[in-house]
């Protein structure tokens, strides 16, 4: 049986900050041990790297959402709203390893790694931009 039927999924907010004030949300649901990745996929039309081992990222990258592409100045990065773990954090590991699990929202950021420096210092959004479901504080 699918274990949508046990009550297994759940939904994942996935915002997407182009920059300049474009800030895009999208929910999806997903299934117990879906990844960033997946449910990105989900929600977004995106363009990947399934391993970019070349350049030290031991794991998928992703190079384009919604047609916006990554280039010599600007990448995308991914951060995971966790209440447990005190909110935004910036994962040390590919988008295609982090697991999602209930409770947790997703932010794409398109950042400027020349002007920023690495790793990113301020948080993808900022708590009037975010939208949870009841029960859930940003």
């Amino acid at each position: 049986m699918s274990p949508g039927l046990f009550g297994k999924t759940f939904k994942v907010p996935i915002y997407v900050n182009f920059g300049r004030g474009r800030i895009e949300l999208r929910e999806v649901k997903v299934e117990k041990d879906c990844t960033v990745l997946d449910a990105t996929r989900k929600a977004y039309h995106i363009e990947y790297f399934p391993s970019d081992e070349a350049s030290g990222h031991g794991g998928a990258v992703v190079i384009a959402i919604e047609g916006v592409k990554a280039d010599l100045t600007h990448s995308w990065v991914f951060y995971v709203h966790d209440e447990k773990l005190g909110g935004w954090y910036f994962p040390d590991q590919t988008c295609d390893k982090i697991k999602l699990r209930k409770g947790n929202a997703v932010c794409w950021r398109y950042y400027n790694h020349r002007v920023e420096g690495f790793p990113p210092k301020r948080p993808p959004l900022t708590r009037g931009c975010m939208r949870f479901e009841p029960g859930h504080q940003a």
